[in-house]
């Protein structure tokens, strides 16, 4: 039974996305039926490595109550914070979206994961230089494919390819910038397991050197 409620639940998430890729909590509901086997393969990888070990156990969140966002505002927009959290002011975003519990996921170490993925998805947004529009949205779930394979990130470079890509005639998009990103996404180091909060005085571009982040470039 609970396989056949995640196929029901994916099924009618995916049609809404496909009539509105704003519906952020539906692509969520996709992320948790979908993605728990991905993420336990992610987690036992995380275990491995001494910062994300750290980040797994500390389970720091980006929201109000844990970041300064008053602070982050006075940060240069050249920084990582002063840029994350322009991302964020500039989108009419909030941080508090992106950290609501998970409904459909029982392990609580799979489900801060899902929830640190959504959070720092924004971070993701301006390491690699892309927008919100609906086209750059689908060119950053390319770069999550690389670095997670996910498959709601599947889902969305496929079904969002075609609705955004192919039937809004971005040509560039479809022969060139989303296998940029896919490969951008496999090159960098794992940034999942990345506690942001540590670099936000740093300059973006020493935070993509570090590790290993090539900005997508748009056509």
């Amino acid at each position: 039974m609970p396989l056949l409620r995640d196929v029901a639940l994916t099924l009618n998430a995916i049609r809404i996305v496909l009539g509105d890729s704003n519906e952020t909590t539906q692509i969520h509901v996709v992320e948790e039926t979908t993605g728990r086997g991905a993420f336990r393969r992610v987690l036992g990888r995380l275990r491995r490595d001494e910062e994300a070990s750290a980040l797994l156990r500390d389970r720091p969140e980006l929201t109000s109550t844990q970041v300064d966002y008053a602070w982050l505002r006075t940060l240069p927009r050249h920084t990582l914070g002063g840029a994350y959290v322009a991302h964020l002011d500039d989108n009419g975003l909030s941080a508090g979206t992106q950290a609501l519990p998970t409904r459909y996921v029982d392990d609580p170490d799979i489900s801060y994961l899902l929830r640190r993925f959504r959070q720092t998805h924004d971070v993701w947004h301006p390491l690699t230089a892309l927008g919100v529009t609906p086209h750059e949205e689908v060119i950053i779930h390319a770069f999550s494919l690389g670095q997670l394979h996910l498959p709601v990130s599947a889902l969305i470079v496929s079904l969002g390819g075609i609705k955004h890509g192919l039937l809004e005639r971005r040509w560039t998009m479809i022969r060139e910038t989303l296998l940029a990103a896919y490969r951008s996404g496999r090159a960098a180091r794992d940034l999942i397991g990345v506690r942001w909060e540590s670099h936000w005085t740093r300059p973006l571009d020493e935070v993509r050197a570090m590790y290993g982040i090539a900005p997508i470039m748009l056509h």
